[in-house]
Order: C-alpha cells, then structure tokens, then sequence
C-alpha cells in the first residue's frame, strides 16, 4: 500500500511539472501526399484546361481570346475559394471569421519562439515587398527566359503574353470597356487573396510538414510554381518567389499576410496600367 500511494503522487508530480499536449489548432493533423497531390490537381486542371482547351475551342480571334482567357482564369479561381470554404467546414466544422483565423492563418504575425502575435514583424512586409517587385522586374524574367531556351515548346503562344492586351490590335477596342476592369478585379481579389492564398498557403501550407518535414515551405512554393501549368513560361520564376517570399515567412511566423501583400503588389501595378487603358491614354 505504501509503495502504491508513493506512485501515484509521483504520477501527480509528473503530470503537474509536464509540458501540456498540443492540441489540434497547435499541432493540426498533417496531410498525405496523395492528398497534397489531390488538392494541388484539383484547383490546377481547371485552370489549365480553362486556358488550352475551353478558350481557344470558343474564342475567335485575338480580342476574343483575351478576354475568354480572363473568364476562364476568374472562373477557375473563384472554384478555389469554394473549394478551400468546403475544406475549412469539413475540418473546422465552421467557415466563421475565427475558423478561418485560425486554420488559415489569418492573423497577426506570430514570434517564433513564444508563438505570441507581434505586430512589429508587419514591418516584414517592407523588404517583403521589394524582393517581390525585384523577382518581378528582374530575376523572374531572366529566369523565364533561360526556362524558354531550354525549353522552347513552353514558350507563349500569340495572343498569351503579358502585353497582348496593350498591342495596336486589341488595345482600341479596351477604350472604355469598364466591365473589363471590373473583371481584372475579381479576378485580382480571387488571386491574390481568395483563390490561390487560401489554398497554398491557407490549406496546403500548414498541413504539408507531415510529408516534407522542415522544408515543406519549399514544396509549396514547388507546387505554386508548377499549379502554373496555365501560363507554364511563367513556372520557374514563380517557384522562386513563391518558395523564398511568400511560403517561407507565412510558415515561421504563421501569418498568411505575409503572402497576401506582396502578392498583390503586381495586381496594383496592372490595375494602374489597366485604368490608363479604359482612358485610352496608354
């Protein structure tokens, strides 16, 4: 009896000087890799096949074809939001503010070592911002370039460049088209926030360590690059900026603003160019 009553206030002394368990908003259960694979080729085919296959079995030519692209794109976007809704209310069981907080990282920058939100680490967002605008402006089309003379079939085609819609041929028949700019922006709010954010760095992200262990924000910025198959000239720069600005700060500070931000920093600089195109003074 004396040695019994002995274990057990040992066994109390343990269970009060033990570090508590994580719980599953801590430590949330990881995914496979079938699953990761699952997700990442449901929101990628119907991009892809919106793009290749459904635009130009519709469009007529180049006018068309922009603007059939942009409803594909918008479309296929606007199915990742739906998609990532189905997922948090299958995990969460609530596709409320703090479920979404919560699982998607939907907060304020954490410390990495207390897990305590810091509101300073915003300031993040500064040299964020300029590795964004470089990789934009410098790297990643140095990158698609050397990806295209390696690899000519991904070029793109006529009509799939970035300034086909400022060209002698379709840029006149943009004067005033505001329904167009109006477009641009859902797609933007889809892209950079509600679509392609809430997946990859919103589902993906925080579930993908069980497979890819510490490097897991490397294989999402993979995965981002090559869900590209859409615009596939466009995959190597992507992965860069992906992985490097946009995966690895989201996952040490668990802070999905991080990605938002600097994403949206390109969807600025066309809207700007967009705007002096409804005005017909681009």
């Amino acid at each position: 009896m004396r040695d019994g009553a002995t274990q057990v206030r040992r066994g109390a002394q343990w269970r009060r000087h033990s570090p508590p368990r994580s719980t599953s908003s801590s430590s949330p259960g990881q995914y496979s890799l079938a699953k990761i694979i699952g997700i990442w080729a449901a929101v990628t085919a119907p991009m892809a096949l919106g793009y290749w296959v459904v635009t130009p079995a519709i469009a007529v030519g180049p006018y068309d074809t922009v603007v059939l692209a942009t409803v594909t794109l918008t479309v296929g976007l606007i199915w990742q939001f739906v998609l990532a809704m189905f997922i948090l209310r299958r995990e969460e069981g609530s596709m409320g503010p703090s479920a979404m907080a919560r699982r998607l990282w939907l907060q304020v920058p954490r410390d990495r070592v207390t897990g305590r939100p810091r509101k300073r680490l915003l300031w993040l967002l500064a040299p964020l911002g300029v590795a964004f605008t470089l990789n934009m402006l410098y790297l990643a089309p140095a990158v698609q370039n050397l990806q295209q003379h390696l690899l000519p079939g991904i070029a793109p085609l006529p009509f799939q460049d970035g300034e086909t819609l400022f060209s002698d041929e379709i840029a006149p028949q943009m004067v005033g088209a505001w329904w167009f700019l109006a477009l641009f922006m859902t797609l933007s709010i889809f892209n950079v926030f509600l679509g392609e954010e809430f997946i990859f760095r919103g589902i993906l992200l925080p579930r993908m360590q069980g497979v890819f262990g510490s490097y897991d924000w490397f294989a999402n910025g993979v995965l981002f690059g090559l869900y590209h198959l859409h615009q596939p000239w466009t995959i190597g720069g992507i992965m860069l900026a992906s992985g490097l600005i946009m995966s690895l700060p989201v996952k040490r500070y668990r802070s999905m603003w991080l990605a938002v931000v600097p994403h949206a920093i390109q969807t600025v600089i066309v809207f700007w160019m967009l705007l002096g195109l409804m005005r017909g003074t681009v």
